[in-house]
């Protein structure tokens, strides 16, 4: 029966599968599932995340001995000349591995090649070569044996070395692109990340990037040296159909260049993430509008109550998704224009610190939010009272601020029926409280498809319902949820 199943659609339901047990299991099935499975199974090594015990990460650097196995005689014979045991590698493979590694995570073959060589190397040899001479000599050719093999890369992470312990290696990162073929195989690139690699030996591979991709899809970009913050803004500018961009900057000072590349994009970019962004330098009057964005994320970044940076909030115009999350300062009239630009068009919010005046703006202007988050009033307090404009709000997570009684806010609040969910911290409350707040939200037994969270606040951590209140919450049939008070 499995092999009447088109090989094209065992091969989009073997690349959906989420365990790697199953994709073993599913070798053994028959040759075309094992033929199958192969490639898929193999961009894992190097193009995943990976942890574990020791025990997970020594079978997994097992890897690095079927690469060598795949080595051809020259490669297989320096690795000899350099005092390398190969006696658990054999001379062929069953199949063309490297061929496979479409996806690339650099600090995986970092550390599986560490990993393998403690293996295979007695403690009685050269401790220099052991921790140096070797681990390069191995890097290099598994690296070029698969640039040898592969057609093609289209994810490549620059994550998982760390200089402290990998510093030997950065000079060979840098140059990896300059090895022959390299160029061809990296031109298909659509995933690129950077982080953890902060060294001036890192520009040759940053400049052969530029070079050489330009139809790169999804980037995350994290830096903190001025030469990175010049090449990421001209890598941002050349490619062609970028559609998710990730920023993280480092509190670094001057990110002009930075993020007037993005307006390059202003057709194709449908994600922006800005983290740790300074805006002390941006000049926005000529930003334009960013007419495909659709989701913004903004984590503690500097200077956005400059005016220049109103042009960029209000550059946003078909916006539907907002984070945005700070314990700088608070740039209230930035987060408004966000509101009035995207208007009806936004509709998921989350805020970790909000103001009575931001409340007021989300009533005004996004009344076609489904999904909203309020966290950490900055004063006072406010009683969210949603008026019949938002008739698609789902969800709804809240706190409402230092100082308000709970009984109080349970009283004054009003939700519209579409609300299907209800998180909030609060205090101790009674159950007439919890009577009239359900008799606002929903009619007697036909809460049954909504739901109540209760996250405690720390002078609330011993409160626990009574007998009344499980009589008003099966008396509505809201499902209902009381959180520990350190919960998620």
């Amino acid at each position: 029966m499995a092999t009447k199943i088109p090989t094209e659609i065992l091969i989009k339901i073997l690349n959906n599968c989420q365990s790697t047990r199953d994709l073993y299991s599913s070798l053994l099935v028959n040759r075309i599932w094992c033929k199958v499975t192969i490639p898929i199974l193999w961009e894992l090594p190097l193009g995943q995340e990976c942890w574990g015990d020791d025990k997970t990460l020594r079978k997994k650097a097992l890897c690095i001995r079927t690469y060598i196995s795949c080595m051809d005689t020259h490669a297989r014979t320096l690795l000899i000349q350099n005092e390398f045991d190969l006696s658990s590698s054999s001379h062929q493979a069953t199949f063309d591995y490297p061929s496979f590694a479409h996806k690339f995570i650099i600090g995986n073959l970092v550390n599986f090649i560490s990993i393998y060589l403690q293996q295979i190397v007695s403690s009685d040899q050269d401790n220099y070569k052991n921790t140096i001479t070797k681990p390069r000599i191995l890097f290099l050719e598994i690296f070029k044996l698969i640039i040898n093999r592969c057609k093609f890369v289209n994810s490549f992470e620059m994550t998982g070395v760390h200089i402290k312990n990998h510093f030997h290696y950065i000079d060979l990162i840098g140059s990896i692109l300059e090895l022959p073929g390299a160029p061809k195989v990296f031109e298909k690139l659509e995933t690129f990340v950077s982080a953890t690699i902060h060294d001036e030996r890192m520009r040759p591979l940053y400049e052969s990037l530029t070079l050489i991709c330009d139809n790169i899809l999804n980037m995350n970009l994290s830096f903190d040296l001025p030469f990175q913050e010049q090449f990421f803004a001209k890598f941002i500018s050349v490619q062609k159909r970028l559609e998710n961009l990730s920023i993280d900057a480092n509190y670094y000072q001057d990110c002009n260049s930075l993020l007037l590349a993005i307006v390059n994009h202003k057709e194709t970019l449908k994600s922006l993430h800005l983290k740790s962004v300074n805006f002390f330098h941006f000049e926005g009057k000529s930003f334009g509008q960013i007419i495909s964005l659709q989701e913004l994320y903004i984590e503690n970044c500097y200077r956005l109550q400059k005016s220049d940076s109103l042009f960029f909030a209000s550059s946003f115009t078909q916006l539907s998704s907002f984070y945005f999350h700070t314990f700088q300062e608070y740039p209230q009239e930035f987060i408004i224009k966000i509101f009035e630009t995207a208007n009806t068009k936004l509709r998921k919010i989350y805020l970790n610190s909000y103001t009575t005046d931001i409340f007021l703006a989300i009533l005004n202007y996004c009344t076609n939010i489904i999904r909203l988050t309020l966290h950490n009033k900055r004063s006072g307090h406010v009683i969210p009272r949603f008026n019949n404009n938002f008739s698609e709000l789902r969800r709804f997570s809240f706190e409402s601020g230092v100082g308000i009684n709970a009984n109080e806010l349970l009283c004054q609040m009003a939700l519209p029926e579409s609300l299907e969910i209800i998180k909030i911290r609060m205090g101790i409350f009674n159950a007439d409280s919890l009577r009239k707040f359900f008799e606002g939200w929903c009619c007697k037994g036909e809460g049954r498809n909504k739901k109540f969270i209760v996250k405690r606040t720390e002078q609330a951590r011993l409160f626990k319902l009574s007998d009344e209140h499980f009589k008003v919450i099966e008396e509505y049939g809201v499902q209902f949820n009381m959180e520990e008070l350190y919960s998620k």
